[in-house]
């Protein structure tokens, strides 16, 4: 069929199809002599289809021609579709980062005392200590990266463990003392995981996955990551909130899963399953704890 009409069965333009033949990532199957007309076959739709597919993931169209032009080993495949899904994980935890900043500035604003025609001193407005120590917790990207090279510094006997952190009640926090103190809980609770991180991990890394909730990723036991669980919840129970300008003492949910590494580990898929046990720790109340294991 003619360029146009194969175009038009793909929902693609023309202009596309000819970049395409130029680069060599989708030649078409005969290219008339005198006209130089292109023409194709259905059967092509199929690379084409995963041309947008790939593209549409933000592949380059260099990446794209790498990964089409003949059979990969899977787990090359792998590799790169992971490595591009901490590109979009970062990309969107950027964004996220940036909204939670706007929210922020717009309630400093505000308590300044909004009014249309106030003029206001961006400089002059305080910044405690505590905004860059949470600025400095470490992001998705770096957790993601992070976790990516544990695994490949473990055995097939090595155990590897994810469990997730969650503040109980926190937003109460916010309401009854405001951002300044519910930061200084965010804080504090911080210190006290990677406190104990440190303690019981040789290799492991911590991330703020939303909000009051972070997630630890290590080289572990089940076992040991049972132990490391209850010492957080000892240190959150003795921990004087009231010093950082909160009366209401806190607690915490900690819900997580162990296994034993593979070469085929996906980190992302562990990551996700563990949203799930974090809800059975929260069923338990307050100060409980879920660490279950996984099959990889």
């Amino acid at each position: 069929m003619k360029i146009g009409e194969f175009a038009e069965l793909n929902n693609v333009t023309t202009k596309m199809l000819r970049h395409y033949d130029e680069i060599g990532l989708l030649k078409p199957t005969t290219i008339d002599p005198e006209t130089s007309y292109r023409s194709y076959t259905s059967e092509q739709s199929h690379l084409l289809n995963w041309i947008m597919i790939l593209k549409n993931i933000d592949f380059s169209l260099s990446e794209i021609k790498e990964l089409l032009s003949g059979p990969l080993e899977s787990m090359i495949v792998i590799h790169q579709l992971t490595r591009k899904r901490i590109e979009i994980t970062s990309a969107l935890n950027e964004q996220i980062q940036k909204k939670i900043a706007i929210d922020r500035l717009i309630t400093i604003i505000e308590e300044e005392g909004f009014e249309m025609k106030k003029k206001i001193d961006l400089q002059n407005i305080g910044i405690a200590d505590v905004h860059e120590i949470k600025k400095n917790i470490p992001n998705m990207e770096m957790f993601l990266e992070t976790a990516a090279n544990i695994v490949a510094l473990c055995s097939d006997d090595d155990g590897l463990s994810v469990f997730r952190f969650d503040i109980s009640h926190f937003k109460q926090v916010n309401d009854d003392y405001g951002f300044e103190v519910g930061d200084k809980v965010i804080v504090a609770c911080y210190k006290l995981i990677e406190a104990n991180v440190n303690k019981y991990f040789s290799h492991a890394t911590i991330g703020r996955a939303h909000g009051d909730e972070f997630i630890v990723f290590a080289k572990a036991s089940k076992d040991v990551t049972k132990l490391t669980a209850q010492s957080i919840i000892n240190d959150i129970r003795s921990f004087e909130f009231a010093t950082i300008g909160c009366s209401k003492q806190m607690g915490c949910y900690i819900g997580g899963l162990a296994s034993q590494i593979k070469n085929s580990t996906d980190i992302r898929k562990i990551i996700e399953a563990s949203i799930e046990v974090i809800e059975h720790a929260r069923r338990n109340g307050p100060n409980s704890f879920t660490i279950e294991s996984y099959s990889v």
